[in-house]
Order: C-alpha cells, then sequence, then structure tokens
C-alpha cells in the first residue's frame, strides 16, 4: 500500500482522552483506595478476635493477588494491543518503526529522525477504543468472550448497589467505573476486600469513630446531594418493576451489540451498555419515596432481590446460549465427500460431526490468543469466574439459595413445600417439646394437653424458677417486652465461616454450564439473601 501524505495538523483531543482515561483510572484508585482504608479501620472491636483476625486477614490477602493478577493482566494485553495498533498504522502509513527505546532508531530519543514514535498522529487517524471494541463483536467467536463479561457486568453491578448500600460502602460508583475502565475481575476483586473489611454496616458519620477522624465522603459534596436529592429512609427499596426496566434496556442493548459493529451506531450502543449498569446504583436515590417499599427488616426484601437476580440469570442463560449457537455454528469446518473417499477413508477433508464440533469448539476457545484484545476480555473473564469460586467458598453459601438465584422459579416451589411442611408439623404433637433458650430462630412446639412439662431449665443467677419454666415453654417475658435500640435494628454482622469448596466447585459448575453470567448471578444472588 502506497504511503498517504498527512495534509492537515493531527488532532490533539484523542491523545487527551487517553490521558485522561490513565488519570481517571489512577485517581479513582485513589478512592476505592480510600473507601477500602475506611472500612478497615472502622472494623469493631468484636472483629478483632483470635479467630476473626487471622482468617480475615487471609481472606483479603488473597482477594489482593488476584486483583493484582488482575491488573497486570489488563495492563499487559492493553500494552499488546496498543502496540499493535500503532504497528498496524505505521505499516499502513510508510512510517519507520523504532528499533529500541534509544540509540539510532530509538523511540524515546529527542528530535526527528527515523524511528520516532508519532503518537499524537497516529491516535489522531485511529479510532482506537472503537478498534479495541469492535474486534471483539464483530466475529462470534470472539462476541462469545466479549458478551460473558458485558453479562457478569449486569449481575455484578446489582450486587454493588445491594451490598455496598446495606453496609454503607461510600464512594461505590468508583468501583463500578473501575471496571469499565480497567477490568471487571480488577474491580469485583477490590470490592470483595472492602465487603471483607466491613462485616457490620459503617456509621453514617465516620466521625464519630474513635479511631479515625477521616470523613466518609467530602462535605461540600455531601451537602450537594443531600441539597438536590432527598435521604430517603432505612429499608427503602425502589419498585422491583423499575429494577426490570433496566435490566431490561441493559441486556436489549447487549443483545444489539454485534449487529451494531461496523456501523454508524456501534459506539452509541456500546456506550448505552456500559452506562446502564450505574443506574443500578442511583435508583434508590433518583425515584421518589411514593416509587418504593421501605422493609423494617433487611429480611423483607430478600424475596424482591432473588427475583432480580433470577431474572438477570434467565436472561443470561438465554442471550449465552444464543451466542454459543452461533459461535459453534460459524465456525464448524464443511465435512467434504469425494467419489473416492471409500479408497481414502483418512482424508484430511473429511471430517465426522464430532471432528467438526470438536474443531468448533477449539476455535472458539483459541479465540483468546486470536488478539490482544479478546486476550484481555477472555482472561478477564476466566479470573472473574476464579473470584467468585473462591468467594462463594469463603463466605460458605448455601447450595440452596446458589440454585434459587439462577433458577426460576424454584424459590416459589421451595417456599411451598416449606410450609406444607410446617403445616404438618402443627397437626402433629412432637414427642419432645424441650426448647434451647439460646437458639432465638428455632419455632418453638407446643406443650403437650394436660401434662406439665418433662424437664425444667436450670435456674441462673438473677433468674427466679418461675422464668425459668416460661423459658421452657418458650416464652419469656424479658425477651417479650424487649425492645432494640436504633443502632442493634441497623446492624447485621456476617458470620466467620471456613472455606467450603465443594460450595466453590458448584459455582465454577454454574460458570461452565451457564457462563459468567448466571454464575455470578447464582453466587452474588446467593450472597445477598443468604445471610
Amino acid at each position: 500500500m502506497a504511503p498517504v501524505e498527512i495534509n492537515t495538523p493531527p488532532s490533539s483531543l484523542p491523545t487527551a482522552i487517553v490521558v485522561s482515561h490513565l488519570a481517571a483510572v489512577g485517581y479513582i484508585l485513589f478512592v476505592a483506595g480510600r473507601s477500602i482504608y475506611r472500612s478497615y479501620i472502622a472494623l469493631p472491636p468484636s472483629s478483632s478476635t483470635r479467630h476473626r483476625e487471622p482468617l480475615r486477614k487471609g481472606h483479603v490477602q488473597t482477594f489482593s493477588i488476584l486483583a493484582l493478577v488482575s491488573l497486570a493482566f489488563a495492563g499487559y494485553y492493553a500494552s499488546r494491543f496498543g502496540s499493535l495498533s500503532y504497528r498496524v498504522w505505521a505499516t499502513e502509513r510508510g512510517v519507520e518503526l523504532p528499533d529500541g527505546l534509544f540509540g539510532g532508531k530509538g523511540a524515546l530519543r529527542g528530535g526527528e529522525h527515523p524511528g520516532r514514535l508519532h503518537v499524537v498522529r497516529w491516535l489522531s487517524d485511529t479510532p482506537f477504543y472503537r478498534d479495541a471494541l469492535e474486534i471483539i463483536c464483530e466475529k462470534a467467536r470472539h462476541f462469545w468472550w466479549g458478551q460473558q463479561i458485558s453479562l457478569g457486568l449486569i449481575s455484578w453491578s446489582m450486587y454493588l448497589a445491594v451490598e455496598g448500600h446495606r453496609r454503607n460502602i461510600s464512594n461505590l460508583w468508583a468501583f463500578l467505573a473501575l471496571s469499565q475502565l480497567v477490568s471487571l475481575s480488577f474491580a469485583q476483586n477490590l470490592f470483595f476486600i472492602a465487603v471483607l473489611l466491613t462485616p457490620v454496616p459503617l456509621p453514617k458519620n465516620v466521625r464519630e469513630l474513635t479511631r479515625t477522624s477521616v470523613p466518609a465522603t467530602s462535605s461540600r459534596y455531601t451537602q450537594f446531594l443531600k441539597s438536590v436529592v432527598p435521604t430517603k429512609p432505612e429499608g427503602f427499596i425502589p419498585n422491583p418493576k423499575l429494577y426490570l426496566l433496566l435490566l431490561s434496556s441493559n441486556f436489549l442493548a447487549v443483545l444489539l451489540l454485534p449487529a451494531a459493529a461496523n456501523t454508524t451506531s456501534f459506539m452509541a450502543t456500546a456506550f448505552t451498555s456500559r452506562l446502564l449498569p450505574f443506574s443500578f446504583l442511583a435508583l434508590p436515590y433518583v425515584v421518589p419515596e411514593s416509587w418504593g417499599t421501605i422493609h423494617r427488616l433487611p429480611h423483607d426484601s430478600y424475596v424482591t432481590y432473588s427475583k432480580i437476580f433470577q431474572t438477570i440469570s434467565a436472561l443470561s442463560a438465554v442471550l449465552h446460549l444464543k451466542s454459543t449457537f452461533l459461535a459453534l455454528f460459524y465456525n464448524t469446518p464443511d465435512s467434504t465427500y469425494y467419489r473416492h473417499s471409500l479408497l481414502h477413508p483418512f482424508k484430511e477433508e473429511h471430517r465426522s460431526t464430532f471432528d467438526r464440533s470438536t474443531i468448533a469448539l477449539g476455535r472458539v476457545f483459541g479465540a483468546m490468543g486470536e488478539h490482544p484484545a479478546v486476550s484481555a476480555v477472555g482472561w478477564d473473564v476466566l479470573l472473574s469466574g476464579l473470584s467468585l469460586g473462591i468467594w462463594a467458598a469463603i463466605r460458605g453459601l448455601e447450595a440452596n439459595d446458589m440454585l434459587t438465584s439462577s433458577i426460576p422459579f424454584m424459590k416459589l416451589a421451595a417456599k411451598e413445600a416449606e410450609d406444607s411442611t410446617l403445616a404438618l408439623k402443627e397437626d402433629v404433637e412432637p414427642e419432645n417439646d424441650k426448647i434451647d433458650p439460646g437458639n432465638t430462630r428455632r419455632r418453638p412446639g407446643r406443650p403437650k394437653k394436660h401434662e406439665e412439662p418433662d424437664t425444667v431449665a436450670p435456674k441462673r443467677r438473677g433468674r427466679s424458677a418461675k422464668k425459668a419454666i416460661e423459658l421452657t415453654n418458650g416464652v419469656d417475658e424479658d425477651d417479650a417486652n424487649y425492645e432494640p435500640t436504633e443502632s442493634e435494628k441497623s446492624e447485621e454482622g456476617d458470620e466467620d465461616v471456613e472455606e467450603d469448596w465443594e460450595i466453590g466447585a458448584l459455582a465454577w459448575g454454574l460458570l461452565s454450564v451457564g457462563g459468567l453470567g448466571v454464575g455470578s448471578a447464582g453466587v452474588l444472588g446467593a450472597e445477598v439473601v443468604g445471610r
């Protein structure tokens, strides 16, 4: 191709956008790190026991290493994509490539010389971000990886909005912005660290803490938000139909990405699919109070969140099946037969159905190595799935909660079975009606008619024999008249449990079968409804 003469001076705007991107990553990373530090210094004394401290420290180290690995992969493949893009541009323009960093044709040598880098001209002539996104979306085997990141981003942004708001973690937008500017796995691991360091909700005003005087947010920013957006009461949840509307818009944008590739509407569709997850964070603040429900207890909202994650999982499964079919269909080689195929049964062109499907599957998985942009997305999917499996294991999630969050209508069937079981227990008198006074979640059995209790709870200091008998019958006058304070109502802490790698294996199984969208909806939905 003949060299193209540059008649107009290059524009500096694309270069300024790339520099702003790098500067924004540094600033937002600082903001997210400051939020994590506030969570660390706000840990209550009850979370610093001999058992909890090393357990939490080990988990934080694990996700810190995963975050660094994700950042390294993202930076490596971004530099490789930039280098490849520059070499293609230089070849088309007849610009001589540098031999190294320094020397006669070094890239960093000053002055005009052969091999000098022309960064401004390159970025002015090359749609850098558009090329990266279109390479991922224009081929079916590439989009099979790219769509999983978009679907995983939807479920993770919903989890970010729910858990971040419940734990009062500041600057949630920073974690979501890092998932867009760096990678999903990097931002996901950072937020997991923040959740580990916030076992109980942070106080509204961090200045009240004795261990720090760092405010949770800027005072001017807080005053501005309070003047523009009225504060909602505790336990406010917007109408689920609003979430379903946002989810439908987000999934529609992801569905249109392959069709919009190489068209004028591609960038608008791509930016829409990336900006819509921010609406999950903003929805509880911008809607009026009449458009939602106020739940007095956190557990009252589990049905709503379960249906939301079930919807995410169902729509993600449909789109993942579609992309898998198209990826295999367009990458299955033809099977050619000849007249003399009987005499040449091992002819290379003669392929069985199994061989053709194996080759198609190998091409889909091998697409990770075809281009740095696809490699970055593919490794992001794998690292994100690895983090989700480890997160499910260390949190000790329930398998039923994970399946309920990923399979539509499963919660309703389980609830009906539970209600029928309880009704059956009420009809049949239990043989043993003893109650453990320390277990507040256990359903007290009814005492037998015309019979005295079998056992009497032992006397304790400061407790009369009458109260001991009342405890045996499942009634405690002090407990009945007790009203928790506001601080006790708001705090709902995590329980430190040992790792359950069977749950992690179940999470990786969901990821393998349904893709990142279904797997993340199951794991993160179980985390939300299983507290």
